[in-house]
């Protein structure tokens, strides 16, 4: 895969899987009022894209070629 493909699936699925997980952890709460499931859903969701990029970063990151 070329290194724009890499960041274009990158972009989309980080913060794909931060918003289910927000969501999962969210689902007990929602019948509740929606200030604090909107917090703790915008919390999950910062907390999962700042973690998932930096993981990331080696997958982005060209590979050195010796030739």
């Amino acid at each position: 895969m070329n290194r724009s493909l890499r960041l274009v699936v990158a972009a989309i699925c980080v913060p794909t899987l931060s918003a289910l997980a927000a969501a999962l952890v969210c689902w007990p709460i929602h019948d509740g009022p929606i200030g604090p499931q909107l917090l703790i859903f915008g919390l999950i969701l910062a907390t999962g894209i700042s973690a998932g990029l930096p993981a990331c970063l080696t997958w982005l990151t060209p590979k050195n070629t010796d030739d």
